[in-house]
């Protein structure tokens, strides 16, 4: 019974037999009290019928009964287990059914007794008389006492209805049980046995097989809630096993040419078959600094992901912040003959921390301005929506493949396969970015057409300007 299957079938069984056994006490409480009304109203008609009948006995001209009618009427009430007694008022007539035949009354008392003693153990009950007056033209005339055996009492015939009745229902009581165990026999492992197979699939899951899809379904909201949780989980385990597989090729990948160099270099200097000059040594120095940047990228992009990163921002304008970007940028969109163009309104409030929010948008200018060709823009533009901050970079270059867009947010995926370290880029930048502007609560996404260009939108919440205090800037 330690299984949830063994434990419904048992709560099953249990709350089936509770409802039965109250179910046969009520059915029998009322089957019994409905007999007790029955057998009073019986012989309180029988009484009656008893007394109209003896008062048609009556002789007006001798004031007196018929003994002969009498007697009929008595042996006929004795069949009833009513024991009759009549006089009149002056006892001329003084006939009792008890003297005429001792007896049959006896025995039919202790009859009755047994009887009622064999269904009711505890029954209280033994002889009774109540006496009714005869009556003519609305004279009283003499008295019929009724003797019977009370406060009430069943003939045979009832007797072995009423013990039928209860054999029924206790054969009903245990067919409805075995109905209901076999029910929760059902009921059970309609229940269980998802939760089972999702059990065994967390235990396969837990022991490293990502693989496991659990297939079963069922109507109960929690229950397909459950087997949809361990689904999820397994497909997102094997994502992260498939992530962190990945991030271990591409970070090998990554360091292994820069370390390849270094030893290279290292061993043609240590075999002296090089010189160490100061290219050679400034050679390896920017191998190092390679690897520097590698790993600070790495141990950046793991900060920014983690659930308990709290970054701490602030109001400013947007426009200082483009300003210096483009002091950044100068030379370079200079050199390679491009503009970059603001969109952006005076004032520009936003709510963010600002040194990482210039790390997002060095990230996206800068990728804007390699693919854009020499005579196009780059465009920065900022956005006041109903509740969030819109910013978009866009470039005018040949755009993103639809098949590559779903990527270019995952580490060290390249667009541009030809593009290494060796020409900037070693595929982490836009996940540093994502995972920046997410800690900030926003989102990113990019749209893109081909020879049209591709579009960085980044959403920020708006903040509580109207109850912010430190605000430096008017809203205009």
């Amino acid at each position: 019974m330690n299984t949830l299957k063994g434990r419904m079938i048992a709560s099953y069984s249990l709350i089936s037999l509770l409802i039965i056994v109250i179910l046969g006490i009520l059915i029998n409480f009322s089957v019994d009290k409905g007999f007790e009304n029955y057998a009073i109203t019986q012989r309180s008609q029988q009484i009656d019928s008893i007394i109209s009948q003896v008062n048609q006995q009556f002789d007006e001209g001798t004031d007196l009964y018929n003994v002969d009618g009498l007697e009929m009427i008595g042996n006929a009430a004795l069949q009833n287990g009513i024991f009759m007694h009549v006089q009149t008022l002056k006892k001329e007539i003084d006939w009792d059914i008890q003297q005429h035949k001792a007896q049959e009354c006896m025995i039919q008392l202790q009859h009755t007794d047994k009887n009622m003693h064999s269904l009711y153990p505890n029954f209280q009950g033994g002889y009774t008389e109540d006496t009714y007056d005869l009556k003519y033209n609305d004279k009283v005339v003499g008295y019929l006492t009724a003797g019977y055996y009370g406060p009430y009492s069943l003939n045979d015939n009832e007797l072995i209805l009423i013990k039928g009745l209860n054999r029924s229902i206790i054969i009903l009581g245990v067919v409805f049980l075995l109905i209901a165990i076999i029910f929760g026999i059902f009921m059970a492992r309609h229940v269980a046995a998802p939760i089972v197979k999702a059990t065994k699939a967390a235990q396969k899951i837990a022991g490293g097989d990502f693989e496991v899809q659990i297939q079963e379904t069922t109507s109960m909201r929690e229950t397909a809630r459950l087997i949809n949780s361990i689904n999820e989980m397994a497909e997102e385990l094997k994502r992260n096993e498939q992530q962190k597989k990945q991030l271990s090729a591409d970070v090998a990948h990554e360091l292994r040419t820069p370390l390849n160099n270094l030893q290279s270099h290292m061993e043609a200097m240590i075999d002296k078959i090089w010189e160490p000059s100061t290219e050679r040594l400034q050679s390896c120095h920017v191998e190092i600094m390679r690897l520097t940047q590698i790993v600070t990228q790495l141990q950046d992009l793991y900060t920014l992901e983690s659930k308990n990163t709290h970054i701490e921002s602030d109001y400013f304008d947007f426009i200082d912040l483009y300003k210096s970007i483009f002091t950044d940028f100068e030379m370079t969109i200079k050199s390679k003959g491009i503009r970059l163009m603001g969109q952006i309104p005076s004032p520009a409030p936003i709510y963010a921390n600002m040194p990482r929010l210039k790390q997002c948008m060095v990230n996206l200018i800068s990728n804007a301005i390699h693919y854009t060709p020499e005579g196009k823009n780059v465009t920065v533009i900022y956005e006041k929506q109903e509740n969030h901050i819109e910013l978009r970079v866009c470039d005018e270059g040949s755009g993103i493949a639809a098949e590559e867009l779903s990527h270019i947010f995952e580490r060290f995926y390249r667009v541009d396969k030809s593009r290494s370290y060796m020409t900037g880029g070693m595929g982490v930048g836009l996940s540093i970015t994502k995972a920046i502007i997410e800690a900030h609560g926003g989102t990113i996404y990019a749209e893109s057409q081909k020879e049209t260009g591709t579009t960085f939108i980044i959403s920020l919440p708006w903040g509580d300007f109207d109850n912010h205090h430190k605000i430096p800037i008017s809203l205009g």
